[in-house]
């Protein structure tokens, strides 16, 4: 057995006699070779796949060797004689933490890199595991073999354009040309080295250098070649760069070794793009280490933010650090002779990434819906959220502005939300309400003498747990405020659904008393929403009938809601309450409603509808008499010379074809989507037989 962290720290390799197994930081598991079948590993002869006793990580972090070794029936390791290379794709914030990378996920590997595509892709193809989400770009061979391994990589804000840096120099492509730039002249490419990270302004790449024991930040533009009489700016500072991100519109922040934060703005001349200093602010005595620094953000006050002068920006900016794992708030305030200090506070431990809202791109906000859209309640966004990943799950802080006012008025920090996630999660698609991310599997084919590892993508709901946290808490306004937001994603109701099922599956053993139950809060928020009555009868079918009570002591009464069903023209929901019935009560007690449901459809000309309605009849009487008999009562087949009266309908009478209302069923059925994995088990008709 051996362990082996990545050369950058953020991953932990562990060998063992019998497989191996890849880890975060703190503690997510991204692979393992422990799921793969014995029996394949056998036939394909993959001997790295079962049991290592050596490996070491190769320069970059993206490739690792290994030997593979079995103990023998003397305690002694006999070696493979071959040496294998496991190529690995890491995230690009590994190299270089900022807002911008966060936003767009980009994996790196040995020779190329992977753009993920969901954020401009429809719902439902953001959903989908295909390889087609992702974009492939390999890494110019003549700048690889003189610069590798890649160190950093940065994607800008719109997703159109890419930065390489290696070991000197840079590069940068063009998604929609498909075309590299690198230098032609390799005495300018080999002159510098990128230190403290790159980040793109529209068509303007900012690195930040170092030449000859001077440090810069240097501004390229993809319009034109790279070459050094091409720069647009220079702008030149006393100690080397630890790392640059974005800010605001127009805003540059740059941290530095010495420990200070410089804030620059972007200046626009006729020929040219400037950086201009508006601010600078040390942070002697507060943090440390400067080197250990992995991020930093900061939160300027809404006045500030419209109408404030930039220069005032480091005096009443709220300042985030991500060092050493912690994640630490800078709160200013000004002492009695009118200096300014800073109040620290650690809000969370073993961070591996964070994300503020506020810093994506307005293109990847949430759309904020007008007042005459939300019919009187709050407005509940999320544009200033702050989500922080922690090794196994997400913490979902709903408006940072509420918690650092906590952070000052008291000593508890006010609740995160949870949102637990099975896969390793790369991206927030806030306007989506869905979380990406991506998985490994072992692929063994029998075409091929070999396995193969392939990445897939993963996604995720996560509005439904805020929903419940905001229920949870009795504030249904902010709920269904929030809900609003999201109405339309075309898996609104399935995420409804989700939330509804959580809530019961935690409450149906345990049934608490009416003041802390959850469910008559889900109940009568959902109520607020035209997928109601759909919700509840899918969650019902997905649900153990042992549940089923406690439910509809909730809910009311299935017959109810059969009836509202069909006022409204939902025929399919109504068919599915017709399975409850027959499920919960006498047979003969849905015999009406059956014959009512079955006009209706020949009505409507649902046939779908109709088919399944009589499947479901000639499961519960193999004879096909009451299927006979409900095909005469609703004049689709002439009687029968068989007078007997079947089980089913021994009371019935003929009935009139009731008069449609609330249109086609087609129209006001809406489909249920799912995310790509995980969540409630989908597929089957509303009437199949338990």
């Amino acid at each position: 057995m051996f362990l082996a962290w990545s050369p950058d720290g953020y991953a932990l390799f562990a060998g063992f006699e019998n497989g191996w197994a890849l880890w975060t930081t703190y503690g997510k598991l991204i692979g393992s070779t422990f799921s793969a079948d014995n029996v394949e590993k056998e036939r394909f002869n993959d001997a790295y796949l079962d049991g290592l006793c050596d490996g070491a990580w190769l320069p970059g972090g993206v490739e690792i060797a290994l030997v593979s070794g079995k103990r023998m029936s003397d305690e002694s390791i006999r070696k493979s004689e071959n040496i294998y290379i496991l190529e690995l794709a890491r995230s690009s914030v590994t190299g270089m933490f900022n807002a911008q990378n966060i936003a767009r996920t980009v994996l790196q590997t040995p020779s190329k890199l992977l753009v993920y595509r969901g954020y401009d892709q429809s719902d439902l193809q953001t959903l989908s595991t295909e390889q087609t989400l992702w974009y492939h770009v390999p890494i110019p061979p003549t700048y690889l073999v003189d610069n590798y391994p890649i160190r950093q990589v940065s994607i800008s804000p719109d997703g159109r354009y890419l930065a390489i840096a290696g070991r000197r120099g840079l590069a940068h492509y063009s998604i929609h040309s498909g075309r590299w730039k690198t230098f032609l002249n390799e005495s300018m490419e080999s002159d510098f080295v990128v230190r403290g990270g790159m980040c793109w302004y529209h068509h303007i790449l900012v690195a930040a250098v170092e030449s000859d024991d001077m440090y810069e930040l240097r501004l390229y533009s993809r319009e034109l070649q790279l070459d050094n009489t091409l720069i647009l700016h220079v702008e030149t500072l006393p100690s080397p760069v630890v790392l640059i991100t974005l800010t605001g519109e127009d805003g540059l922040l740059a941290y530095t070794h010495d420990n200070a934060l410089y804030h620059f703005i972007f200046t626009t001349t006729k020929d040219t793009v400037m950086l201009r200093l508006v601010g600078q602010i040390t942070f002697h005595g507060i943090v440390r280490a400067p080197a250990r620094v992995r991020s930093i953000s900061w939160i300027l006050p809404e006045e500030q933010l419209r109408e404030g002068d930039p220069s005032r920006d480091v005096a009443l900016a709220t300042v985030l650090f991500l060092v050493d794992g912690k994640l630490v708030v800078l709160q200013p305030s000004t002492t009695e002779g009118g200096e300014l200090k800073y109040e620290m506070r650690v809000l969370f431990q073993n961070v591996e990434y964070y994300i503020l809202m506020r810093d994506l791109p307005a293109t990847q906000r949430q759309y904020i819906l007008p007042p005459e859209e939300l019919n009187g309640f709050p407005e509940q966004d999320l544009n200033d959220s702050l989500w922080v990943f922690e090794g196994q799950d997400l913490r979902v802080w709903m408006d940072v502005k509420d918690l650092l006012a906590g952070s000052v008025e008291s000593k508890e920090l006010p609740p995160a939300v949870k949102v637990p996630v099975d896969f390793y999660p790369l991206s927030i698609l806030l306007s989506k309400g869905i979380i990406s991310g991506v998985e490994v599997e072992i692929v063994e084919r029998r075409d091929v003498a070999f396995s193969f590892f392939r990445l897939g993508s993963r996604t995720h709901l996560f509005f439904n747990y805020l929903l419940r946290h905001h229920l949870q808490n009795r504030n249904e306004a902010a709920a269904i405020g929030l809900a609003r937001q999201y109405e339309g994603v075309s898996y609104f109701e399935h995420a409804l659904e989700i939330l509804l099922h959580d809530v019961l599956d935690d409450e149906a053993d345990t049934q608490p008393e009416q003041e802390v139950a959850v469910l008559p809060l889900v109940v009568r928020f959902l109520s607020n929403f035209p997928e109601y009555l759909n919700v509840i009868v899918q969650c019902t079918r997905k649900t153990e009938v042992a549940s089923w009570s406690h439910l509809f002591s909730v809910v009311g009464s299935p017959q109810v809601l059969f009836e509202e069903s069909l006022s409204r023209g939902l025929l399919k929901t109504a068919g599915g309450y017709l399975l409850i019935l027959h499920t919960m009560e006498k047979l003969s007690s849905s015999s009406q409603d059956m014959v009512r449901l079955f006009s209706r459809a020949v009505a409507e000309e649902d046939w779908d509808l109709c088919k399944e309605l009589a499947r479901f009849l000639t499961a519960l009487d193999n004879s096909g008499k009451t299927l006979k008999e409900a095909l005469e009562l609703v004049e689709l087949r002439s009687p029968g010379g068989d007078e007997e009266k079947s089980f089913m309908f021994e009371s019935a009478r003929r009935l009139e074809l009731p008069t449609a209302s609330g249109g086609s069923s087609r129209d006001n059925l809406s489909p249920i989507s799912g995310s790509s994995r995980g969540g409630s088990p989908g597929g089957g008709s509303y009437l199949d037989v338990p």
